[in-house]
């Protein structure tokens, strides 16, 4: 969530953000899918700068400063992308999904303002029963504890979350480690 490190980071505030995630969330039914996944969706050229791997050697890729050509060429070609995303999403969503859709976005913008995040949270139990049938248990799971759940590295198994407090943090903790 990019408003979250803006205002973390810089006390930045957003408003009216079309939030592509969210409105993917509504539109393609799929949740936590990364940019290029949610472009090919859309028929959209996907980000050729975006190389993953480099999170195996260097899981900090995005705090290193002063940033790299590679870490610029990558966001930059993002940006690019985003408002022909936004486009044709905008061009898909039926009405009644739209103000779900929009909703959405505004909250996701608001809860990066008052929650805190944990990062590099790992599942010791069975990560596809703690994931569930397409994301059920996840999506269980932040209903509950009023968390935001998201995929840090599949291949590492790590996580992290944003939490409303302690107690909604430790709900999620234990689900993850439950023996």
């Amino acid at each position: 969530m990019d408003c979250d490190a803006l205002f973390h980071n810089h006390g930045i505030m957003v408003a009216n953000v079309h939030d592509t995630s969210a409105f993917h969330d509504f539109i393609g039914y799929e949740k936590n899918k990364n940019l290029n996944d949610t472009l090919n969706y859309y028929g959209i050229r996907v980000n050729d700068e975006r190389d993953k791997s480099v999170y195996r050697t260097n899981p900090n890729f995005w705090a290193t400063r002063p940033l790299t050509k590679k870490m610029i060429d990558w966001a930059s070609s993002d940006v690019d992308k985003l408002f022909k995303l936004a486009e044709k999403q905008l061009e898909r969503i039926s009405s009644a999904k739209k103000s779900s859709a929009v909703e959405k976005s505004a909250n996701y913008a608001r809860l990066a303002r008052v929650m805190d995040v944990k990062s590099g949270l790992v599942v010791r139990g069975n990560v596809g029963r703690f994931i569930g049938r397409g994301g059920a248990n996840i999506r269980s799971l932040e209903r509950e504890s009023g968390c935001l759940i998201y995929s840090e590295d599949r291949e590492k198994n790590t996580w992290f979350v944003f939490y409303p407090n302690n107690a909604s943090l430790n709900i999620v903790k234990r689900r993850m480690n439950p023996y």
